[in-house]
């Protein structure tokens, strides 16, 4: 097999002359429009390559690295935003949304809707289209809503195993159902947990 040559000559407008390159990467650079053919075999490159490739110094190299390495602090981090308190804040927001005349004003519309008889689509596509806006809005919430319960149920703090044991035994006895001597067996088997 015959190897391919460099046999296409490279040159910039300021007639510069480069290492010569293979046939198909000079019909790949005028394809792109970075040169241009000036004869079967030279190819004029429309502006001249930064000839400081990979002169650096390893030291300036690395300083370079670490620079770019340090993250941006434009936005707090996922731990920090999303809190316990965020998820309440925005469940509130949901429901003042609800309050913010949307739903007033959607059914003032509809109330002054005039039908001028049987056949007036108008009236009923104003209608269906005004239905749809709130059925949407509706959906849109409690997809919203779903989404921060779950979320907050999440980051909710976790109770301990004490403080689970010491509501069942609250709960024990606050109960009026258990008899007296009962509750007590009860309250010591839960106690033998702690």
């Amino acid at each position: 097999m015959t190897p391919i040559e460099k046999n296409i000559i490279v040159v910039d407008e300021l007639g510069n002359t480069y290492e010569a390159t293979y046939p198909k990467r000079a019909k790949g650079l005028v394809k792109n429009g970075r040169a241009r053919f000036v004869d079967e075999t030279t190819i004029c490159l429309a502006c001249p390559p930064n000839t400081k490739t990979e002169d650096e110094i390893m030291s300036e190299n690395k300083k370079q690295e670490t620079v770019q390495k340090q993250p941006k602090t434009t936005a707090p981090a996922a731990e920090e935003k999303y809190t316990f308190a965020y998820c309440m804040g925005q469940i509130e927001k949901i429901l003042d949304a609800q309050n913010d005349g949307f739903y007033t004003e959607a059914l003032t519309q509809l109330k002054e809707l005039t039908s001028t008889g049987p056949g007036d689509i108008a009236g009923a596509e104003k209608a269906q289209a005004i239905a749809a806006a709130i059925k949407s809005r509706e959906t849109t919430h409690q997809q919203l809503l779903s989404f921060y319960e779950k979320m907050a149920m999440e980051l909710a703090p976790k109770k301990t195993a004490q403080q689970s044991i010491l509501e069942g035994i609250e709960r024990i006895l606050c109960n009026p159902d258990v008899r007296d001597n009962l509750k007590m067996e009860m309250v010591a088997e839960l106690m033998t947990a702690l």
